[in-house]
């Protein structure tokens, strides 16, 4: 959402995480908040963004999350609910992050399993940590997946490991493991 809403402006996503603009000091009030002809510029640009970043939020989720934010009267007020419904609280958070590090320090290919539904898998638990702020290296996810092969994988694992691993892409893993796999171990299962 950060990346979404600073492509569309920035100012709009400082809006959904501080609040508000407020107003120039100078602008006198309104007798009527309605009449849009009597907005000076910067009151225009101040209004515009605010009401930019609510209509992005709202645009963004689906009917069921417009029911959580619905009675929110401003735009951090809905950011701030979205997290916790989605993040949690603190507690909540860590216990999430605890989960996906258990996830990830026990992830091993299951039976029958292709290295693409592996991948797809590892890629989930990754992404979901990184969404939390916990992260690993390209050389640490690599090391992680080698580990996770079963003994049939071993020659390929051997060889690949023989390279420095820090230099070795996921992808480039990922590609490696696709081609040995397709080449090899379906040669033998046939």
């Amino acid at each position: 959402m950060e990346i979404f809403a600073k492509a569309y402006d920035v100012k709009v996503w400082r809006v959904i995480k501080k609040g508000n603009y407020t107003l120039p000091a100078a602008t006198p009030p309104l007798a009527n908040p309605e009449d849009i002809d009597s907005y000076i510029k910067e009151k225009i640009e101040v209004v515009q963004v605010n009401n930019k970043a609510r209509n992005l939020l709202h645009n963004a989720i689906s009917g069921e999350e417009y029911e959580k934010i619905s009675n929110c009267d401003t735009t951090k007020k809905m950011w701030d609910t979205l997290e916790v419904a989605y993040k949690g609280t603190s507690n909540v958070k860590e216990t999430h992050i605890n989960m996906l590090v258990h996830d990830y320090e026990l992830f091993s290919m299951k039976e029958g399993e292709s290295i693409e539904e592996i991948f797809a898998r590892f890629s989930k638990i990754i992404s979901d940590l990184k969404a939390f702020g916990k992260s690993y290296t390209s050389g640490d996810q690599v090391r992680k997946i080698l580990r996770s092969l079963p003994t049939t994988w071993q020659t390929k694992v051997v060889t690949l490991e023989s390279q420095d691993l820090n230099k070795l892409l996921y992808d480039e893993l990922r590609g490696e493991l696709i081609a040995f796999e397709k080449t090899h171990l379906k040669k033998t299962h046939q």
